[in-house]
């Protein structure tokens, strides 16, 4: 397992940076660290090898994209048996953001974006087959 001690403060910096904007250019990156833009963009790899960094992601303006209604479903499995089936078939359908596997009396914490309240009625109509919803409507964020 990688450890924090393999970073520096300079990684720190740039992890820190990118965290921000993970668009930031490397050139703004080393400016603000005393390095090259190559030499951060070494560094960037490196941390990516090394599993700091996993990914970059995609912010969006939900609202703007028409989702109106987001809510977070937790799912009680009616039997255990059918758990990773639900998991590997809930997680990728579309409305849903994330789906968790987690501990207590519910099995799946589902965080799902809808359009409408008709399309979260569906959404439930669909995952009730595995188990027993319980949901909470975001109402800010």
């Amino acid at each position: 397992m990688i450890s924090k001690l393999e970073m520096d403060t300079i990684d720190e910096k740039i992890i820190k940076m990118l965290s921000a904007n993970a668009r930031e250019s490397f050139a703004t990156i080393g400016k603000s660290v005393d390095l090259s833009a190559p030499a951060v963009g070494k560094r960037v790899k490196q941390l990516e090898d090394k599993g700091f960094i996993l990914g970059y992601s995609l912010r969006l303006n939900h609202e703007k994209l028409g989702v109106n209604v987001k809510a977070y479903i937790n799912l009680k499995i009616h039997q255990s048996s059918t758990l990773r089936t639900a998991y590997n078939q809930i997680k990728y359908l579309d409305e849903v953001q994330r789906c968790d596997r987690i501990t207590g009396e519910d099995s799946l914490c589902i965080l799902a974006y809808f359009k409408s309240n008709k399309e979260l009625v569906i959404l439930l109509e669909r995952i009730s087959q595995y188990g027993v919803p319980n949901t909470s409507i975001i109402l800010e964020s």
